[in-house]
């Protein structure tokens, strides 16, 4: 987020305008928060933040004053209860430090994270909402807006610095339509005409019924969307992403954009409004459960008919300050219709024509587990399992980290023999499994295990990310790839102290996002429970 030069400024958003949006509030909230950690370290002494979290709770719905907590030893004692106004005053009295590049960075990636269009607005959402919040924020907002951070927040979009992100856990290539955009722009309209008419006979007209569906409103998925570059710390993309999976590992590729281009500025509310007065499609009776939940309003729906904008634009750009100030909120189109823009990262341009790519090689990126930083690695991802080093912790995002350690036995003779067979995947292929390259192990693999279950053949493809092969340790980790029933990484690594030699099983595991695999994630744990009793075993 390097500051634009003094002169080339554009004009920024207000701050009336920032709060007039969710996502612009909650920004705001998120700042007050970290100003309070910065004047008050310790936690016991942050009375705004504890103030602010208590009545977020009491807000959230669902809960409510009555709930309780208790310590060891204790009774349980309700909880306290401050009011919006209490909160407000405490803020009101919060010295506000200079902003940094890295705690705005912190605060736009936890405000875009907690983005949620399918339900009723979190407990902290409807507490910035409140009149007495919505006063203090303007202070932060003042303030906020005066940092030459934001500078770049109302900008159109830069053609020569776009990149498009692709997360490892999703593919490894960037999101290219095979189909090209005019073919999948047909489809789209056809899916949300099919979804529409059957959602009028087959959904309850209540917009208060416990139903969902698609909630989004941002063009398909399967054209190509491209971001800006946030200088040395990499594409927005990577990390300003709603609803994010807490993905650890990217490829950025920079797109080479024609020189006639068209462009769609979205920059306010009016500006997404003006998109559905040129083309829409009505979608009442599949998003009403939705967006009533998440706006609060029962009436008509559009959204823009992106399948006939191509002929006028050729992308859509949404800016920052757009984004903070309309995403997630009921905008009127006219007298009957209204519209949400839903599901759309800030400062991302949907290309609705074919786009062409450099030729150059695509970065990778890595995420540091200790916060949202990402680093620009080499051509191949690193090893979150590292099998080479002794020592390991498992603070990866939301990934379930397991390590275990069995001993197999001693002398030299056991040690010749488990070396060779950890590194031509015996722990797999003698706890059941087949691989079709069974071979010594190297590096960059790719590899497709195959793993049987009642009858069921499951084809799990992964890749090498790491092999070790020292005089006291060797082994090997590799990652999933999409189509594994889960998502993560595995290592097994035969060690020796002294004449005792020993098995170390590691692995971070979370849900694979295609389904079916996400919906039998809790299954597949107690498989993979299973399998590594056999894992431990398979060397002896």
């Amino acid at each position: 987020m390097t500051p634009i030069p003094a002169g080339q400024e554009p004009t920024a958003t207000d701050s009336a305008m920032l709060l007039a949006g969710p996502r612009g509030r909650r920004l705001c909230l998120e700042l007050a928060d970290l100003a309070a950690t910065a004047a008050a370290p310790d936690p016991d002494r942050n009375d705004f933040h504890s103030a602010k979290i208590y009545a977020a709770h009491t807000l959230e719905p669902g809960r409510g004053p009555s709930a309780s907590y208790a310590g060891q030893g204790a009774d349980a004692s309700p909880l306290p209860n401050p009011t919006a106004a209490e909160v407000a005053a405490l803020l009101d009295a919060l010295p506000l430090p200079v902003l940094s590049e890295a705690a705005l960075l912190q605060a736009l990636t936890a405000t875009v994270n907690s983005a949620r269009y399918w339900q009723e607005p979190d407990g902290e959402d409807i507490l910035a909402a409140s009149a007495p919040m919505r006063h203090a924020l303007h202070r932060v907002a003042e303030h906020l807006l005066a940092s030459p951070f934001v500078a770049w927040w109302m900008a159109p979009l830069d053609p020569v610095e776009q990149w498009i992100v692709t997360f490892v856990d999703d593919d490894s290539r960037p999101q290219v339509s095979a189909k090209g955009a005019a073919d999948t722009l047909a489809q789209w309209r056809l899916a949300i005409m099919a979804e529409e008419k059957d959602a009028v006979t087959q959904r309850p007209a209540d917009p208060t019924a416990n139903w969902s569906g698609e909630w989004w409103s941002r063009p398909p998925s399967g054209l190509t969307n491209s971001t800006r570059a946030l200088g040395s710390r990499g594409p927005a993309g990577l990390q300003l992403v709603e609803d994010g999976f807490s993905q650890l590992a990217a490829v950025a590729q920079r797109l080479q954009t024609p020189s006639d281009l068209r462009i769609y500025e979205i920059d306010s509310p009016e500006a997404w409004a003006q998109l559905c007065r040129e083309h829409a499609l009505e979608v009442t009776a599949s998003k009403r459960h939705d967006w009533y939940r998440t706006t609060g309003r029962h009436g008509r729906w559009l959204i823009p008919d992106w399948s006939l904008l191509k002929d006028k634009y050729d992308a859509v750009h949404l800016t920052m300050g757009g984004y903070l100030s309309t995403a997630g909120r009921e905008i009127p189109v006219d007298g009957t219709f209204s519209t949400v823009l839903a599901g759309w990262d800030p400062d991302a341009t949907y290309w609705l024509r074919d786009a062409v790519h450099w030729a150059e090689a695509g970065q990778s990126w890595l995420q540091d587990q200790e916060g949202p930083v990402w680093t620009l690695q080499g051509s191949r991802r690193k090893s979150l399992t590292t099998p080479a080093r002794s020592d390991w912790s498992w603070g990866h995002g939301d990934y379930r980290g397991q390590s275990e350690t069995e001993l197999l036995g001693t002398g030299d003779e056991l040690w010749e023999r488990v070396r060779a067979d950890v590194l031509r995947w015996k722990v797999k292929t003698r706890s059941g499994f087949t691989v079709d390259t069974p071979g010594p192990v190297t590096e960059g693999a790719r590899v497709n295990v195959t793993a049987s279950f009642l009858g069921v053949k499951v084809v799990e493809p992964v890749e090498v990310v790491a092999v070790v092969d020292a005089a006291d340790r060797v082994g090997f980790s590799y990652r999933t790839l999409p189509g594994h029933p889960v998502s993560g990484e595995e290592a097994f690594i035969v060690h020796r102290f002294g004449d005792e030699v020993y098995l170390t099983i590691r692995s971070l595991t979370r849900a694979a996002p295609q389904q079916p695999w996400r919906i039998l994630f809790p299954v597949l744990l107690v498989f993979q429970k299973l399998v590594r009793r056999r894992y431990l075993r398979a060397l002896r």
